[in-house]
């Protein structure tokens, strides 16, 4: 495969060096490993260039002359040599004015500039002949200082066109890779190709501390599945599928080592029926461990079942997020020590991560939350705050997004004084809220409820991280057989009833805990963070455990929390009261509306299960928060509602 020995340069005045290097950029022509530069800087060290009076550092200002324009107040940049730079010329090697090449095409070897549609003012022949182009060897630059620091997008842009230009090259004079095109139909791979590769590439993505998520359109916008379909089969020819050479091995080192990660994915829309929030991501660079299987840089399209098999996402069971429709009997495992155990019931709809007794599919194993998997996943972290949070990309999200909120959290003391309080969070996650009312907010207790076990996993191991001691419930439906005791064989098991409108008289016993508290050796200086609890599955199941005892309610699900109001009202403290923050997503011009309704369902639901003392209840909203968009004119509220008893006094 042949490579170039030399790079194009172009030499511009400097009040047109800005929009040229735009220009530039457009057409994806410049090389961004070498930004701009004073000509002064470069080392001529070509005859023709030196003889045409040019020399290094400026040492005799008539030398630094070229057709009466004055080098030394040039700027420089290098170009890709893709397009009408792809060739160089073979004698009479110096510098040329665009002028020059635009009149005379053959000067060039197939190329001819004056096809490229120059913008206005470039096209002005009078501003051509003060632009130079000319070839230098890469020597010729300086080493590279702070003019030269590359940006991740840069030095993705740079590493690819190095990569696949000698591959480009090789299948364009390639007469069996012609015939194949022609018999096919596919898409001829030329050089000519390499800048609509470079400009489709990724322009932004979400990056972690060793994971980075590109967008769901990234490397799949054409051309790009024929080169990577090629690059594969020519891998595979290879045997470097088993090798760390291999031309895709390589391939994705040269992403990784650009953006800085070890581990790439490409994401995927979340459903929006899916009440657990699981992203469908494709696995594309890294060490997946137990799901490198799908690791795929191509999409399979309508493929034998076999094939798919093996390219496909990771499929989670598809979930109505009306929880009174969804009563299938869905056969789980119950999550414990052992990592085993039955059970059904309502409780058992609350993961979603198991198929249905009347599916007809078996779940792959490798997506069961058991503790054996846990081990074999891949886990990420970020830190955000100086809050670690820890979760598995294949099955649980991070939102970044939520920052702004987590440090007002963390920060706004009269809304969130949470010092020596109980918190309860109704909807954790990896612990978004949870972890930042602990560590910031000063938390006595949190109560955590959480339907997806792989999140609840997440929440511990990032609990550990940050030197939080924790505990977590037993499952709801082992909670259930310790709480009634053992059916007798053939007999149905009995459910847990969902919030049913009418109090519950007294608070049952705990169930037993099944961890202890642990601590971590990350943290130089132990903390005395407040504590923990963790309740899996359906949070109505255990309302029982923190209900009439918070003094802060995060209601943190999205689109709406509205099923989880009853709960919120219900778990605030009867003496005291407290605050509720309730997230939302609210359509521009429906916010007062939406106002009035949370009020007005606030106060039906305060007279129904606060009524026990017979006093009347203060509710109003403090703070209305806009977190983030959410879809085109509907963006993430926090509504932040204080609800007092009228006999409450504020402590001074």
């Amino acid at each position: 495969m042949s490579t170039t020995t030399s790079t194009p340069v172009l030499l511009a005045p400097r009040h047109l060096t800005k929009h040229l290097k735009s220009f530039l950029d457009k057409s994806a022509w410049r090389d961004k490993a070498k930004l701009i530069i004073h000509c002064s800087q470069i080392t001529f060290d070509q005859p023709s260039a030196t003889t045409a009076g040019s020399t290094t550092g400026g040492q005799d200002k008539d030398k630094d002359k070229f057709n009466g324009c004055d080098l030394t107040q040039y700027m420089a940049m290098a170009l890709l040599p893709v397009g009408p730079f792809l060739h160089q010329p073979t004698t009479n090697t110096g510098i040329h004015s665009l002028w020059d090449l635009t009149q005379d095409p053959s000067s060039l070897p197939s190329n001819d500039l004056s096809s490229v549609d120059w913008p206005a003012p470039f096209s002005d022949p009078i501003l051509q002949k003060t632009i130079f182009l000319t070839w230098l060897s890469p020597t010729a630059f300086p080493t590279p200082k702070h003019l030269l620091v590359q940006t991740p997008l840069e030095k993705l842009q740079h590493a690819t066109s190095e990569f696949l230009l000698p591959y480009l090259q090789s299948w364009a004079v390639s007469d069996l890779d012609h015939k194949q095109e022609q018999e096919q139909g596919e898409q001829r791979l030329t050089p000519e190709l390499l800048p609509e590769l470079i400009a489709s590439l990724p322009r932004k993505w979400e990056h972690y501390s060793d994971f980075t998520f590109l967008p769901p359109t990234a490397f799949l916008t054409a051309p790009w599945p024929a080169v990577l379909k090629r690059l594969i089969a020519l891998d595979q020819q290879q045997g470097g599928e088993s090798g760390h050479n291999g031309i895709m091995a390589r391939w994705e080192k040269l992403i990784q080592d650009a953006l800085g990660s070890t581990h790439i994915a490409r994401k995927a829309i979340i459903p929006v029926q899916d009440i657990l929030r699981r992203p469908k991501i494709r696995p594309l660079a890294g060490d997946w461990k137990l799901h490198n299987r799908y690791k795929s840089w191509i999409e399979a399209e309508e493929e034998g079942e076999g094939e798919r098999s093996q390219t496909n996402l990771v499929e989670h069971q598809e979930m109505s997020s009306d929880l009174s429709s969804s009563k299938s009997g869905i056969v789980m495992n119950a999550i414990n020590t052992s990592g085993t155990g039955t059970g059904s019931g309502a409780g058992a709809e609350s993961t979603g991560l198991y198929e249905s007794t009347a599916s007809t599919t078996s779940t792959n194993s490798d997506v069961l939350p058991t503790p054996s998997n846990f081990q074999k996943a891949y886990w990420s972290e970020t830190c955000q705050n100086q809050v670690f949070y820890t979760w598995s990309p294949m099955f649980t999200m991070f939102s970044a997004g939520n920052i702004t909120e987590k440090e007002r959290v963390a920060k706004n003391r009269p809304l969130f004084d949470a010092r020596n309080k109980v918190v309860v969070d109704l909807y954790a996650g990896i612990g978004y809220f949870t972890l930042v009312y602990l560590i910031h907010a000063g938390a006595k207790v949190v109560h955590a409820c959480e339907w997806n076990p792989w999140s609840v996993e997440g929440l511990v191991r990032g609990a550990e991280r940050n030197g939080v001691s924790w505990k977590r419930y037993l499952d709801e439906i082992v909670r259930i057989k310790k709480d009634h005791g053992q059916k007798e064989p053939g007999q149905e098991q009995e459910q847990q009833p969902f919030t049913t409108g009418h109090p519950t008289p007294c608070h049952p016993p705990p169930p037993q805990l099944i961890t202890t508290t642990t601590t971590t050796t990350t943290i130089k200086k132990r903390k005395d963070y407040g504590q923990l609890i963790v309740y899996p599955g359906d949070n109505a199941q255990w309302i029982e455990y923190f209900e009439n005892t918070a003094h802060h309610v995060n209601l943190g699900l999205i689109p709406t929390a509205e099923p989880g109001w009853v709960l919120g009202v219900r778990a605030l403290c009867p003496l005291e009261g407290g605050y509720l923050h309730v997230h939302h997503n609210i359509r521009v011009g429906e916010e007062e509306s939406f106002k009035s309704y949370l009020l007005q369902s606030l106060r039906d639901l305060f007279s129904t299960w606060k009524k026990c003392n017979k006093e009347e209840w203060s509710i109003e909203i403090r703070h209305m928060e806009n977190v983030k968009s959410f879809a085109p004119l509907v963006f993430h509220y926090v509504v932040d509602i204080e609800c007092r008893p009228l006999s409450f006094t504020t402590p001074l």
